[in-house]
């Protein structure tokens, strides 16, 4: 009798993350840019899931961080860039390749990054962008303008800024709060995020268009804001001790 190990369990997550991957790619060929768009939300959810259902079950394993950052490579490096140069670049030449290129690059150095700095398979934060909300921020702001104005990006000059700044947040050193634990346990800050995290499903759930991109941007945001009070707090305590 074969013996399955609970270890494939995650796996299965994974493959499921790799296949949306692929299917955005197609649908982004097809011109298909809602479906594609939405193909890497669903890769998005699936990846949150194999690490919540790995720990759940004891089963995390350095093969299992593996083979989900060569799933995130094809889901939130390829697809973006494919979605967003078939939508957008595709009559810029070189220069529209080459810009695709940066959140693909970038996101597969923050992965390799993230699994040598890697201790253990429980994380407090994440240092820099997850590559996960990098793509989520391109494809759904071609949503975003797809739904309001009808067409995958109204405003070029927003697009090829989201790129540069998802791009270099993703191999920065800021830190981002990680998806909280469904359980109201823990303390007054774990409550409050996950009480924001839910909120949030529910307004993506009732508005999924409209409030995708305002979403991330304020996740985008709040490291940044968090950085920039840190930074301050350390300049004004080195100021003191002068």
């Amino acid at each position: 009798m074969i013996k399955v190990s609970r270890s494939i369990v995650p796996s299965f997550f994974t493959v499921g993350n790799m296949f949306c991957g692929l299917y955005s790619v197609i649908a982004a060929f097809a011109e298909n840019f809602t479906l594609a768009a939405w193909m890497i939300f669903f890769s998005a959810f699936l990846d949150a899931m194999d690490g919540k259902v790995a720990r759940f079950t004891g089963s995390a394993s350095r093969f299992g961080v593996e083979y989900d950052s060569l799933a995130d490579v094809i889901s939130f490096g390829f697809a973006p860039a494919i979605l967003v140069y078939t939508a957008y670049a595709k009559n810029m030449g070189i220069v529209g390749i080459l810009l695709c290129f940066l959140p693909l690059l970038f996101g597969s150095i923050r992965l390799a990054r993230f699994n040598i700095q890697l201790k253990g398979f429980n994380k407090d934060f994440f240092s820099g962008l997850p590559i996960p909300i990098a793509a989520l921020t391109l494809s759904s702001f071609i949503l975003f303008s797809q739904f309001l104005y009808d067409v995958p990006v109204k405003y070029p000059k927003v697009m090829i800024t989201l790129i540069f700044l998802v791009s270099i947040l993703m191999v920065s050193t800021i830190q981002y709060e990680t998806i909280p634990n469904l359980r109201f346990r823990g303390t007054a800050k774990d409550k409050t995020k996950l009480l924001l995290f839910l909120t949030g499903i529910i307004l993506v759930i009732i508005f999924p268009n409209q409030v995708l991109f305002p979403l991330m941007l304020l996740y985008i945001l709040s490291g940044i804001v968090v950085w920039i009070l840190r930074l301050n707090k350390g300049v004004s305590s080195l100021e003191e001790g002068l």
